[in-house]
């Protein structure tokens, strides 16, 4: 489901982080959270499969924000050309089914 139907708080509950961890993940541009007319973050199935790869890249690998941001612009570009490079550099990563 792509529908953005959970708040902040719900997506940081399911993914076990901080509500903040989430805005610095907006604030250095590695995720753009959908927002409502009032401007309230909402997230989907989809961006809680994006998020777990941004804390899987952090927590379990240890690559910081500014490389996690860099490996996330280069499997976006491989996309674009077909190539699937999230699966083939981190084999490991399965995202979890959180609702």
């Amino acid at each position: 489901m792509n529908e953005p139907i959970l708040t902040i708080s719900i997506a940081a509950k399911l993914l076990n982080i901080h509500p903040r961890t989430i805005m610095l993940y907006e604030r250095t541009k590695l995720f753009k959270p959908h927002r409502t007319d009032t401007q309230r973050r909402m997230f989907s199935d989809r961006d809680l499969e994006d998020l777990q790869f941004i804390k899987f890249l952090t927590q379990k690998k240890g690559i910081n924000l500014q490389g996690v941001k860099i490996l996330l612009e280069a499997i976006e570009r491989a996309a674009k050309g077909g190539v699937n490079l999230k699966s083939s550099l981190f084999p490991e990563f399965k995202a979890e089914k959180l609702f």
